[in-house]
C-alpha cells in the first residue's frame, strides 16, 4: 500500500529537526525530495509531499505525535485515503 502525505512544510521541517537521526521515521522524512527545487509560487512552496508505505506512515505517526502534534490529523488523512483506495482497487 501507498500512502501519500502532504504536510505543511513547518510542520515537515520541526519533525525534521525534532525526530532523533537513529529513528526509522526520520529516514522516511530524509527520503523526501530537495525542498530548495520546489517552486516558489503557492502553494508548492508551503506543503511537502511525502510516498512511504503504510508501515512507515505508521512510525511517522508516531514520530508526529511525540514531536509535532499538529502533523498528526494529515498523517491520518493520508493513511485513511490510502486504506479507502486499496478497497476500491
Amino acid at each position: 500500500m501507498v500512502v501519500v502525505i502532504g504536510l505543511a512544510r513547518a510542520d515537515f521541517e520541526q519533525l525534521l529537526q525534532s525526530v532523533p537521526a537513529e529513528a526509522p521515521a526520520f529516514a522516511v522524512l530524509r527520503r523526501c525530495p530537495e525542498l530548495h527545487r520546489w517552486g516558489r509560487e503557492e502553494p508548492l512552496f508551503k506543503c511537502v509531499i511525502i510516498e512511504c508505505d503504510g508501515d512507515e506512515a505508521l512510525v511517522l505517526l508516531e514520530a508526529a505525535k511525540q514531536h509535532c502534534p499538529r502533523a498528526v490529523a494529515d498523517i491520518e488523512y493520508g493513511l485513511k485515503l490510502s486504506r479507502a483506495f486499496d478497497l476500491i482497487s
